[in-house]
């Protein structure tokens, strides 16, 4: 029996389309890729975080060692933590006390007449220290937060951190240099404003002025606020200004030399060293615009979450 035409030819193309060499028909989108294509085509375009590795990297959060937080979590709470800055600040001051003490008297010895000119300067060293490198570091970091609250939170915790392991230095001077105790008070008390008032300058730079040369003006605003005063005092326009041999108010306006200025030989007085009613009033002027400055940083702060609401 013969077959016909029609019915031989049908499993010849059959057999030529399961091997992919049948034309396809115009409409047909099951036919579209063949199996050679899947396998040597292109591959398709990824997209998501797996598509961009170099910002995944970016994103890793690192901390100063440059270690990852634990999976799920981040470094967030610890922004602004001064525990490195404290490691420095205490490195610090015992270098400088090492240094101010290293050639008073023999050692072994304590001779108060020696000790004074090295205890005046380890409070200057102090002083230099809070003035002008506490915001110079300060200022060439990122700020914690943009949120005021958390910069005066992280500017608290810095001032705390400053000003213990100072007063720790600076009441020992009862025994060490003789100063009666108000002499010693005085030097805690112009320590400590001073500290208010550049803290508080300090938090306004790191609010307003955003990275670049914007924290640059605020950090010459702190070197004036540092020595403007002793400057004009040396000079023509300060020689008449000056007080009488108990008091120079001029010295008492830097954070520098007021320790100067508390701490200087008065012998006419019967003792080592004496403050009088004009150190204690200037202390308070220090202390009064510390205040306002934070009072305007504190209304800075409420302005812009009503402006932000």
């Amino acid at each position: 029996m013969t077959a016909r035409p029609d019915e031989t030819e049908e499993p010849e193309s059959r057999t030529n389309g399961q091997m992919g060499g049948s034309e396809l028909q115009p409409g047909d989108e099951s036919g579209s890729t063949s199996g050679i294509d899947d396998v040597t085509g292109p591959p398709a375009p990824q997209t998501g975080p797996a598509a961009s590795p170099e910002g995944d990297a970016r994103a890793v959060d690192l901390d100063v060692f440059g270690r990852p937080a634990p999976p799920g979590r981040d470094w967030a709470h610890r922004r602004g933590e001064p525990r490195i800055f404290a490691f420095f600040w205490t490195l610090y001051l015992l270098l400088a006390t090492v240094g101010a003490f290293w050639t008073a008297g023999a050692p072994g010895s304590h001779d108060a007449l020696a000790m004074r000119p090295a205890a005046r300067s380890l409070l200057a060293a102090i002083t230099v220290g809070i003035a002008l490198l506490w915001p110079m570091t300060r200022l060439s970091q990122s700020a914690p937060s943009e949120r005021p609250r958390r910069i005066a939170r992280a500017i608290v915790q810095d001032m705390m951190v400053l000003l213990i392991p100072a007063q720790a230095v600076i009441w020992p001077q009862i025994a060490m240099s003789a100063w009666p105790v108000p002499v010693v008070a005085a030097l805690a008390a112009s320590l400590a404003v001073w500290t208010l008032v550049i803290g508080g300058v300090l938090a306004m730079g790191l609010s307003l002025a955003g990275p670049g040369s914007g924290r640059g003006w605020w950090m010459l605003v702190l070197v004036a606020l540092a020595g403007l005063g002793p400057l004009v005092a040396i000079g023509p326009l300060g020689g008449a200004a000056h007080g009488d041999g108990s008091f120079d108010w001029w010295w008492m306006t830097s954070p520098v030399t007021s320790g100067f200025e508390i701490s200087r030989d008065r012998l006419w007085t019967g003792a080592s060293a004496a403050v009088s009613v004009g150190h204690w009033r200037s202390i308070a002027v220090v202390g009064l615009a510390g205040a306002a400055v934070w009072v305007m940083f504190g209304a800075m702060g409420l302005f812009r979450r009503a402006e932000s609401a």
